[in-house]
């Protein structure tokens, strides 16, 4: 096994993890991603009103394969008078751009294929936002998190210490523990279709 496929005492490192995760959740069917993802949205949303107020803005992410879709949360939030933001690669940069928008909002760009929001609609920074929505590949109920491995959620989560930041994923996502290194930012709390996992419970 070569250095990048393993963690200390012999755990499978983050390349492992994210290839092993990205598989559960690509061979969950597609009807069982569209149903897992509502009782998401509903979850989710019932969290984030009962710990911000209403009219705070919230950070989501447009899905991209079989990441938990967000459409319904968007909806959810909206209704209950939240205002929403979606995320920005732009260049290098690690801190992702913030920008006020909906999903119709949004269009394919960049060299990753995400569905962002133009550089023209409104920027908001990363203090401003009063919770995260953070997609990724695995999960443990510490709080720790594997996405991608561009740091893009880390670095972002950094510049918005009093943020809450949840987990959107599904139950096959979950695992018993993921490789942690130092710049990692633990989640608050992750939703799956089960309902809402509280860190530490």
């Amino acid at each position: 096994m070569s250095p990048t496929s393993s963690g200390p005492h012999g755990r499978p490192g983050k390349p492992a993890a994210r290839r092993a995760a990205r598989a559960r959740r690509d061979a969950l069917p597609a009807a069982d991603r569209e149903l897992a993802s509502a009782q998401i949205a509903a979850a989710a949303a019932l969290a984030i009103a009962a710990r911000i107020p209403a009219g705070s803005v919230v950070a989501l992410y447009a899905a991209k394969g079989s990441e938990v879709d967000t459409a319904a949360l968007e909806a959810a939030l909206h209704a209950a008078g939240f205002t929403t933001a979606y995320p920005r690669v732009v260049g290098e940069a690690r801190v992702l751009a913030l920008h006020v928008a909906r999903l119709a909002d949004l269009a394919i760009a960049g060299h990753l294929g995400l569905r962002e929001p133009g550089a023209a609609t409104p920027e908001i920074a990363s203090a401003a936002v009063a919770a995260f929505c953070i997609p990724g590949l695995a999960f443990d109920r510490t709080g720790g998190r594997i996405g991608w491995g561009l740091g893009h959620y880390d670095a972002t989560l950094a510049a918005a210490p009093g943020a809450l930041r949840i987990g959107l994923a599904f139950d096959a996502q979950l695992v018993a523990a993921v490789p942690r290194e130092p710049h990692d930012i633990l989640l608050h709390a992750l939703v799956t279709e089960s309902g809402l996992h509280e860190v530490g419970a």
